[in-house]
């Protein structure tokens, strides 16, 4: 195990709508034909795509060098619409995270649900078996710091148990909702078999002891040229990193508030 960080940008996208749709503005969107130039980009300046958990089940020193991974959170009907075309078209694949009360249409919270609708279990079975990662965003998509610990188990494992029924596969990663994650929230996502954990932490340094919280690059319709770059240059991932204990949203070394200091 290395105790020198790995350089691999984990791209935070949202959902892909036409920037002309009225909703736009309403969810972190990204314009299709953006996100057709921000991934051709990253291939021409020779960057390969991987799943989060397609990259980790190798041994790291056969891990691609020059790596990039595409997560989708709160996918919705919009990916399958807008985003999948493109990501065919150029033969790469994502880590999609849908919320189970979403297809359930059930409550959820922290999103709006205008102009986007849910996917169902077929269309879910579809994109897993089409090769792309299927993981976990809870439930409803609460902040897992905001509720109990108790909630946050019922959430990561009811949306394991779901998932894992729909794709016949073993669900390994946990993308937490609002990046809601401390070290409580980690030792339960652990003990329920994940060994996968997206944060909203910014950067693209990994450590190994990190892999239950990493960093992601977050992607917006005017990240391209060279913001896209040098989001996914060593250098941003390194000033996020001498900055994190001041800028940190939430600090995974942190107790989960239900338990206390």
């Amino acid at each position: 195990m290395s105790f020198l960080p790995t350089h691999l940008p984990i791209l935070m996208y949202h959902q892909v709508l036409p920037k002309t749709h009225p909703d736009f503005k309403k969810h972190i969107a990204v314009d299709p034909e953006v996100f057709r130039g921000q991934v051709k980009q990253l291939l021409d300046q020779g960057w390969s795509f991987m799943t989060v958990d397609e990259y980790f089940s190798k041994p790291e020193n056969a891990r691609p060098a020059k790596t990039a991974i595409l997560t989708f959170d709160d996918l919705a009907s919009s990916f399958v619409e807008y985003g999948l075309p493109v990501c065919n078209e150029l033969k790469v694949k994502a880590s999609l995270f849908p919320i189970q009360n979403m297809t359930f249409n059930r409550p959820y919270h922290n999103l709006s649900k205008d102009g986007i609708s849910p996917l169902n279990d077929s269309d879910i079975k579809m994109l897993s078996d089409a090769g792309f990662e299927i993981g976990s965003h809870g439930q409803s998509h609460q902040n897992f710091r905001k509720i109990s610990l108790t909630q946050v188990r019922e959430e990561m494992e009811e949306s394991k148990k779901w998932l894992e029924g729909v794709i016949g596969k073993k669900v390994n990663t946990i993308c937490y909702p609002i990046g809601g994650v401390d070290r409580d929230i980690v030792d339960t996502a652990k003990d329920l078999g994940y060994i996968n954990g997206l944060s909203t932490l910014k950067g693209s340094l990994q450590f190994s002891g990190d892999r239950m919280s990493l960093r992601r690059v977050d992607i917006k319709n005017h990240v391209v040229g060279d913001k896209l770059k040098f989001g996914v240059s060593p250098f941003y991932g390194f000033r996020r990193l001498i900055t994190r204990p001041f800028r940190a949203k939430y600090r995974v070394d942190a107790r989960h508030p239900s338990v206390g200091k």
